[in-house]
């Protein structure tokens, strides 16, 4: 597999572009948008294949694509997130490449490329060079993980640089210490210590409604698929008044999280006697003889969840323990 990450240096580039580096506009578009721009678009092909969906609990999808036919290339090029595709036929294809990576995709029948900040300031540009046009197909198929792992990093990305953008409640965080957790929180959380006794606190936000507990126990057990779903079903049924996992709408993945090991749950949630429910994102983690758990949840019915599904990832991304010694 042959990927490239390209500098502007090693860009045969259009005359816009005469020196590097250059001053760049801010980059456009919502996080989720991703612009696709080919001679020929096949809008089936990119759908198909390089589309996430996650069930909230409706099947929703990940990115919103913007076609554009490479002739108003410069019409979308300030997007956060571009991927272009076609073979070194395609004028705009050949222009983008030097005479290196055109002599690559000659040789290698097809070629991935991932430039940041081309024609804008926080952008990630992808793409796919074919040598003929019939291997487009087959070019997509073979680096769809890739891709769509690239996009969905900036996706990440485009939210974690908005959720920074916002002012943080210095008063939530200092009493967050205090139970030996650090998060960033911003202003318009509470936090709610009713069973700090059970090492159970949860903070949570309305409009839409929103909640993320962090809990810690003395653990000795293997950390299975199966003790996960039980464990955290066990402290919802408890503390969130009945919830319960929807074990068939469930992925679960192994994680590495701040030094600690464990597993990542996505799933649905859902609460017969509240008549709720919504998609969950859950990591459970081992350190020492200790398991942490730190669970966000989403209440938005009829409502597009994946940003604020987004948004909550970056908040427990910014955990840390405090408490234990390394």
């Amino acid at each position: 597999m042959n990927i490239f990450r390209i500098s502007c240096s090693l860009l045969l580039l259009i005359l816009l572009f005469i020196s590097c580096p250059r001053r760049l506009p801010e980059s456009v578009g919502k996080a989720r948008d991703v612009v696709v721009v080919a001679s020929e678009l096949d809008t089936a092909l990119i759908n198909n294949n390089l589309q996430i969906y996650h069930y909230v609990p409706q099947h929703e999808p990940y990115f919103i694509f913007i076609f554009a036919p490479d002739t108003i290339l410069k019409s979308v090029n300030q997007f956060h997130s571009l991927f272009l595709y076609g073979s070194l036929k395609e004028q705009f294809i050949y222009n983008l490449l030097n005479e290196e990576a055109r002599a690559a995709t000659r040789k290698d029948t097809f070629n991935l490329f991932k430039v940041n900040n081309l024609w804008a300031k926080n952008q990630t540009v992808i793409i796919l060079a074919v040598s003929e046009t019939e291997y487009i197909k087959q070019g997509i198929i073979k680096y769809q993980k890739m891709i769509k792992k690239i996009l969905e990093e900036s996706y990440y990305q485009k939210v974690k640089s908005s959720f920074y953008g916002k002012e943080m409640d210095k008063n939530i965080k200092s009493h967050l210490r205090k139970f030996g957790w650090d998060m960033d929180v911003p202003v318009g959380w509470m936090i709610d210590s009713t069973y700090k006794g059970e090492n159970f606190i949860y903070i949570h936000t309305h409009y839409p409604d929103r909640s993320i507990f962090l809990y810690k126990e003395k653990n000795s057990l293997p950390l299975t698929d199966s003790l996960a779903i039980e464990k955290r079903n066990t402290l919802t049924k408890r503390f969130y008044n009945g919830d319960y996992i929807l074990k068939e709408l469930t992925i679960i993945e192994p994680i590495e999280f701040q030094n600690m090991k464990g597993l990542r749950i996505r799933g649905v949630w859902q609460n017969d006697s509240l008549v709720a429910g919504g998609p969950f994102l859950s990591y459970l983690l081992v350190k020492n003889d200790s398991l942490y758990i730190i669970d966000g949840i989403l209440f938005l019915p009829g409502e597009r969840k994946t940003d604020y599904m987004m948004g909550l990832e970056v908040m427990m991304n910014s955990i840390k323990r405090v408490d234990y010694v390394e």
